[in-house]
């Protein structure tokens, strides 16, 4: 005999009132309400604890390909916290930039590996920033460190999630706060013209894209790949997922759907596999309660042209069509 706990916390989540849940019914309340969110999650992420240092970055070495120029970079994101990243440096840059992130199972080599996504975006005259998430690449604790297939494709994510609780911090709250300190270096770069900045991701790589975005307003533009749906079926059910997606007081603050919200109206563009099981039991249904929520949003500001949804034939894949139509569009026309 066995007896759980899940369904009834499960249950729990049912019976537990959103505080921060987007309900605006106009762009003012829509504001306000986006940045007493936005303050919400910086709490509750324990962002508000991470300290500010000198970035010091500095370029380690540079080897040129086809068309661009492949650098490494490396700058700190708080004190003693170094972040590596690659730049992609276009022979003719456009005047935008792009982060492109990483999901779980590598670093950022996943993202110069051919064929790439990145490439494609530097030969548009992209400036591309690869980063090494905290946990993965070469940002992997001892635990896990090493050359071989399997270590190459761990990360460190339980682990420093464990010790980030004890400071009341998430990792998701790190992560976005080593981004926006990445994004603070983009505003300085002389190619990058009137903030034209773009953030890319799938899986892991889509979570930290979503929350980039609604944190910063910097970001103009986003795409998030395999990474929206209703977090009770795909994150509380399935609570076997990765200790990344987990943040306290998350589940009594808000919901996928929301985060979104808080994009508008920026533009979006949100992509699931139809059969992605990541989505949970019920599949695009899960994923199209959270949609419904953010068109909301987007609607009061008659900006539904700048949410996009693609729904693609498969699983939890990366589908690339139409997207760097929609970035070029959004950030350089």
């Amino acid at each position: 005999m066995y007896y759980e706990s899940l369904e009834a916390l499960a249950r729990k989540y049912d019976r537990t009132p959103k505080q921060y849940a987007f309900a605006a019914m106009s762009a003012e309340q829509h504001r306000l309400w986006r940045e007493k969110a936005a303050r919400r999650l910086t709490e509750i992420t324990g962002m508000e604890d991470c300290e500010r240092t000198e970035s010091a970055a500095r370029r380690v070495r540079s080897e040129q390909r086809d068309g661009y120029a492949l650098e490494s970079w490396l700058m700190a994101t708080e004190p003693d916290i170094i972040m590596p990243f690659y730049l992609l440096r276009p022979a003719c840059p456009n005047g935008a930039a792009v982060l492109a992130l990483h999901g779980h199972g590598g670093g950022k080599e996943m993202m110069i590996a051919e064929p790439s996504f990145a490439e494609e975006l530097v030969r548009e005259g992209f400036l591309v920033f690869c980063p090494d998430e905290r946990g993965s690449g070469e940002r992997r604790e001892r635990f896990e460190q090493g050359d071989s297939e399997l270590m190459r494709h761990g990360n460190s994510h339980r682990e420093l999630a464990q010790i980030a609780l004890g400071f009341g911090q998430a990792l998701i709250g790190l992560a976005v706060w080593d981004l926006m300190r990445l994004v603070d270096l983009i505003e300085t770069m002389p190619e990058v013209r009137d903030g034209r900045i773009g953030c890319v991701g799938f899986s892991g790589g889509g979570q930290q894209t979503l929350w980039l975005a609604a944190l910063d307003e910097r970001i103009r533009a986003a795409v998030t790949g395999g990474y929206f749906y209703g977090t009770k079926d795909s994150l509380l059910l399935m609570a076997n997922n990765c200790a990344c997606n987990y943040v306290p007081q998350m589940w009594k603050t808000m919901d996928m759907g929301d985060l979104g919200a808080m994009i508008a109206p920026r533009a979006l563009w949100i992509a699931n596999g139809e059969s992605d099981p990541l989505s949970g039991h019920r599949g695009l249904e899960n994923v199209y309660e959270q949609l419904e929520i953010t068109k909301k949003a987007y609607a009061l500001y008659a900006a539904e042209d700048q949410l996009v949804h693609h729904a693609y034939p498969g699983g939890h894949v990366w589908c690339g069509d139409g997207i760097l139509e929609f970035l070029l569009e959004k950030l350089t026309v």
